[in-house]
């Protein structure tokens, strides 16, 4: 098994710690290896180290620029720095070269969403939903987005549509609570 497979292994088990360092030992002798420098960003990321998760990732980017989940994590960990402009710039870039990366398009929309640019979050949210009608928890943010847009119409939909996914979970119960605001607007 090569030491990149273990180091991914490692990960898949949580043992992030000695999986980010059989990574920075990997790139001693492979220092642009794509693989080895996503996953040692994230995994900076991961153990709450968003600042070397940057430094990786832009290593990533700068070496393999047309790898657009590299963009995704390192938007992410901008995000984390609260870098919105960075971290903006970086989503668009990963859906300049995959115009439909899930990934991207629920972290820029969550960050619309932080900057109550809630049109614009409902436009990621949207386009992820279409390929994704099973997923609660973005049938919510969808509805959410909505409700803060003050457009209750669509708000009441997809909030519906996140009940009816699954009234059993604690999602479902936030989204009731929502509509039941909504009928108090309307009265």
């Amino acid at each position: 098994m090569k030491e990149i497979d273990y180091a991914l292994l490692l990960i898949k088990d949580g043992k992030i710690d000695a999986a980010r360092d059989m990574l920075a030992d990997f790139l001693q002798s492979d220092p642009q290896n794509r693989e080895a420098l996503f996953n040692l960003g994230l995994c900076h990321g991961e153990l709450g180290d968003p600042e070397n998760a940057v430094r990786t990732l832009s290593e990533c980017v700068k070496h393999h620029p047309d790898y657009s989940n590299a963009y995704v994590a390192l938007g992410y960990a901008h995000s984390l720095l609260r870098q919105n402009g960075p971290a903006k710039e970086n989503l668009l870039k990963a859906l300049e070269l995959d115009p439909l990366n899930a990934y991207a398009l629920r972290n820029l929309g969550s960050l619309y969403g932080q900057e109550k640019d809630y049109d614009r979050a409902v436009e990621c949210f949207e386009k992820l939903f279409a390929d994704n009608p099973q997923d609660q928890q973005l049938a919510y943010g969808i509805g959410y987005a909505y409700f803060q847009a003050g457009r209750l119409d669509m708000a009441e939909k997809y909030l519906t549509a996140a009940i009816d996914l699954n009234r059993a979970t604690q999602l479902a119960e936030t989204a009731m609570e929502l509509l039941r605001d909504i009928v108090e607007i309307n009265r």
